[in-house]
């Protein structure tokens, strides 16, 4: 049995709406003799007529009209899935996952967040609090699509882009005897109590601070392992010993701390975003597009 097609539906909505061959034909972008064989062959697939027509108007019949107010609703549904299809394929819609660790909290992340919030306001963004090495394993397993993570990272299942690279400065507190210092030393910092994120939460990033020391053969005393920024920025302005941090952080002023260049140290942290090449996310397409016009932007 034949069934009407998509096409000759939408040629019988167009009839029944604008009672009018003429307007219906103009709607569809039709000559009128193409619209009169579609609703023909429509009437004739289902064996009854839908539609009355004159030299003068053009009417439903008994049966047109029920057939209309059965029809409408589908034809509504089929065009509204034809919409939402199209934005998913625009990336316009679905949902994005993204991990970020600490460096890139204060600025980086909310700022590409907010950028393409605006551009892509239906995409459902997930965010996860997540350091290096974990951020690593929940790529590898799809958990997340793209991270914000502590360079260096060389791997050719991934693409990445560095979107930062920052000066290490010192945290000092307001009544240190380093605070009336221009810059200090990493000798300097040496005899002081450190105030560094934990070994569990911060791993590539003590590793890398283990590094800058034992190359300038010197050791550190660390006193406190608080597990998170804010942690480490409580202890400082209640002199429990001093910090280090990338220079980010300064933009954001917190109270009753300091910072100081550390004269010695060269070191850069490198924070960059990385995705699965394999990952063929239309949001995370644009997201990346975005993030290297940043990159763009920040180099001109």
């Amino acid at each position: 049995m034949n069934k009407p097609s998509s096409r000759d539906l939408e040629a019988f909505m167009a009839i029944a709406e604008e009672l009018s061959f003429r307007r219906a034909a103009e709607r569809l972008f039709l000559d009128q003799s193409a619209l009169s064989r579609r609703m023909q062959h429509l009437e004739d697939v289902l064996g009854y007529q839908l539609i009355f027509r004159t030299t003068r108007e053009v009417m439903l019949t008994e049966a047109g009209r029920a057939y209309y107010e059965e029809v409408r609703p589908a034809m509504n549904a089929l065009f509204r899935a034809g919409e939402v299809a199209k934005r998913a394929a625009d990336g316009k819609t679905g949902r994005l996952k993204l991990g970020y660790m600490s460096f890139a909290a204060t600025e980086v992340m909310p700022h590409a967040v907010h950028a393409f919030s605006d551009l892509y306001p239906e995409v459902a963004m997930e965010l996860a609090y997540q350091r290096t090495h974990a951020q690593k394993i929940a790529l590898s397993r799809g958990e997340i699509d793209v991270g914000y993570m502590l360079g260096p990272f060389e791997n050719p299942q991934y693409d990445k882009l560095e979107v930062a690279s920052e000066q290490l400065v010192a945290v000092i507190p307001m009544d240190h005897w380093l605070s009336t210092r221009p810059s200090v030393t990493l000798a300097d910092l040496a005899e002081c109590k450190l105030i560094l994120g934990s070994l569990d939460q911060w791993d590539s990033f003590r590793l890398l601070i283990d590094d800058v020391f034992s190359n300038a053969g010197l050791n550190v005393k660390v006193a406190y392992e608080p597990s998170n920024t804010l942690g480490i920025l409580g202890l400082v302005s209640r002199g429990l010993g001093v910090s280090i941090y990338v220079e980010g952080l300064m933009r954001f002023q917190p109270q009753r701390v300091m910072f100081k260049p550390i004269s010695d140290c060269t070191t850069r942290i490198q924070t960059l975003l990385c995705w699965n090449r394999a990952n063929q996310s239309i949001a995370l397409r644009n997201f990346t597009k975005l993030a290297r016009q940043f990159q763009t932007q920040a180099r001109t």
